[in-house]
């Protein structure tokens, strides 16, 4: 499980694809079938929801379990008491957003903390690299861009479907 973690950014890449294997077996499944969920919607239901999951898992294997072969990745101290305290945040808030698969209600209450979080972590990123030269693989690279791009990603995906359910409504 170790040589996971050596690959940078692999939750990153696990997350899109997942997230574009499960749309897709949803739209082929139900492409004879009438939906009650616009393609927009679904495509928020899944974006959501998954990446509620993969907080989840990010905070459970990444910053409780393995915590110390993902400080080492993103170059930070060891056996630090911060790791397991950002393990159980990611895990309370992929909660929130894993639920979201049954209650479109909780979509707001996880982008908001979620994309926080994010532009925080990127920030920080960018913070370290700059004043410390921590170019560690897990601090620089694609996890850079995806934590500024995917909450826009969210941020968007929200918006068209409340574009789209104000239209329908009036």
């Amino acid at each position: 499980m170790q040589a996971f973690y050596e690959i940078p950014g692999l939750n990153v890449y696990m997350q899109i694809v997942v997230t574009i294997i499960s749309i897709s077996v949803h739209f082929l499944y139900t492409r004879n079938k009438a939906r009650k969920e616009s393609t927009i919607e679904l495509i928020t239901i899944y974006t959501i929801g998954l990446a509620g999951w993969f907080t989840i898992m990010s905070g459970l294997f990444g910053h409780i379990i393995y915590a110390d072969q993902v400080a080492l990745d993103i170059g930070w101290p060891l056996h630090s008491g911060f790791q397991m305290e950002l393990g159980f945040a990611s895990i309370g808030m992929g909660i929130v957003g894993f639920l979201s698969f049954w209650n479109k209600s909780f979509w707001l209450p996880f982008i908001i903390p979620k994309t926080v979080f994010m532009w925080g972590a990127g920030f920080t990123h960018i913070l370290h690299a700059v004043q410390h030269n921590n170019f560690s693989p897990g601090n620089v690279g694609i996890i850079i861009y995806w934590d500024f791009l995917f909450p826009l990603v969210m941020v968007i995906l929200y918006l068209f479907y409340r574009r789209e359910k104000h239209q329908l409504a009036g």
